[in-house]
């Protein structure tokens, strides 16, 4: 009796109805037909239950079919207005979902990334080595030879003898291996002799399709008299430059400055305005060093590994000193007024003397041949000198004193200056007053 065991409170309950409504006494015949009645209605329940479960379930896991065209009674539910409209971009959604439903799932296979192949050397050639070539470390002739001295250095030690082995077997047995390693050393070099000379051989059949862009320098518009080439290989064309215009462009963009700050530019193509790669600055410099075109800038340049950073760390003090002799160079300048003038006027500071400014700026601008104005320019060029190169503050606090005990002396009243701006200023009044009575004389006669 499962359900007299598993459901006790429901079977006495169930009993209890039984002996109510029959109303006669509970025997044993009578109690296991009516618990077999029971059994079977329980039974009955749950698989009805079970069904109605299953059935809910079924139809919850099926996908509900879409339709494109609506039913009559959709149709009517829809002119009436109970139901709202599918928008455009719920269609569009719908239709999205049901074609993509529908695509066929296509898996695209990555194609494998091609090898280049590095041993071009025909198999007889190798005697039987090429798989110990293929098989060291690395994908180039610099690693792969790497790879190789170190396993060569390894085996040129004797192995320690090991008990219960000949010694004599494992002595041949690196001999072998020291002169088969030779060999293979010996068709590395060979392999790689062979590359250049199909790579050169490749890179002028490629450069003899490319197209020349200019026939004339883009910097003195002229024709060439010692062209320099620069090839790129991404465009597949030839730009040419005049050697000598290309050396002196890429030294003023090395040398530019503000002042006395050196500010350098990197190198740039002059025709395209875009930036020099490394590789190109080297075979343009190479070239114009082979025609005869050259300076300490390129050199240094060329030193600092063509990296602009390393070159201004490195050759910075060249450069300041260069960038100051430049300014104070051009007396017309805007750099050179500046700075001669600052340097009068402390010195005149230095020495406690006053500065006469509008004796000394006109003095800058119309009278820079007088011989104190030819002390003052001397002096200041050294004074800015020092200030560059010198660096242990001893020895330039010594040089920066004999300066300014030479520039004591001219720090007296500029006399013969006020007298020379008076003197012009004179003969000016009478070359304007004369034009002027000979233009009245001509006019009155």
């Amino acid at each position: 009796m499962l359900i007299h065991l598993l459901l006790p409170e429901i079977h006495a309950q169930y009993r209890n109805f039984l002996q109510v409504t029959i109303g006669k006494s509970w025997t044993s015949d009578r109690e296991e037909f009516w618990l077999s009645l029971e059994s079977f209605f329980l039974a009955a329940l749950f698989y009805l239950l079970a069904e109605f479960v299953g059935s809910i379930e079924e139809q919850q896991d099926m996908p509900k079919p879409i339709s494109l065209s609506k039913t009559k009674m959709e149709a009517s539910v829809f002119s009436m207005g109970l139901v709202p409209k599918e928008t455009k971009q719920q269609k569009k959604e719908r239709l999205r979902k049901e074609a993509k439903r529908k695509k066929p799932k296509v898996r695209l296979s990555r194609p494998l990334p091609k090898k280049s192949i590095w041993c071009i050397l025909p198999k007889h050639r190798l005697e039987g080595l090429e798989f110990w070539i293929h098989t060291l470390r690395g994908h180039s002739f610099i690693e792969k030879r790497r790879t190789l001295l170190e396993s060569i250095e390894k085996m040129k030690k004797p192995a320690p003898s090991v008990p219960g082995f000949d010694p004599t077997f494992g002595e041949a047995h690196r001999k072998e291996y020291l002169v088969k390693a030779q060999k293979v050393m010996s068709y590395l070099h060979e392999n790689q002799r062979i590359r250049w000379i199909f790579k050169r051989f490749f890179t002028q059949q490629r450069i003899a399709l490319f197209e020349k862009v200019n026939e004339t320098d883009p910097i003195t518009m002229e024709p060439f008299r010692q062209p320099v080439l620069l090839h790129e290989f991404g465009q597949r064309k030839i730009y040419q430059f005049e050697a000598e215009s290309l050396a002196r462009h890429i030294h003023k963009q090395l040398v530019k400055n503000d002042g006395q700050i050196p500010t350098p530019n990197a190198p740039r193509n002059p025709l395209t305005n875009q930036l020099f790669r490394a590789a190109q600055l080297m075979g343009l410099l190479k070239q114009c060093k082979e025609l005869g075109h050259s300076s300490w800038v390129l050199e240094a340049f060329i030193a600092a590994r063509y990296d602009l950073t390393s070159f201004v760390a490195i050759y910075s003090k060249p450069l300041r000193l260069y960038a100051l002799k430049t300014s104070m160079a051009d007396e017309s300048g805007w750099d050179f007024i500046d700075t001669l003038s600052d340097f009068i006027r402390s010195q005149h500071t230095i020495h406690g003397k006053l500065f006469p400014k509008n004796t000394y700026d006109w003095a800058i601008s119309h009278a820079l041949r007088e011989d104190r104005m030819e002390k003052w320019k001397k002096l200041c060029l050294k004074w800015y000198e020092t200030d560059i190169m010198v660096e242990d503050p001893d020895t330039k606090e010594m040089f920066l004193g004999v300066v300014e005990a030479k520039t004591k002396p001219l720090c007296e009243p500029p006399n013969e200056l006020v007298a020379l701006k008076q003197r012009r200023k004179t003969m000016r009044l009478a070359e304007v007053n004369g034009s002027r009575s000979a233009g009245h004389t001509e006019g009155t006669g």
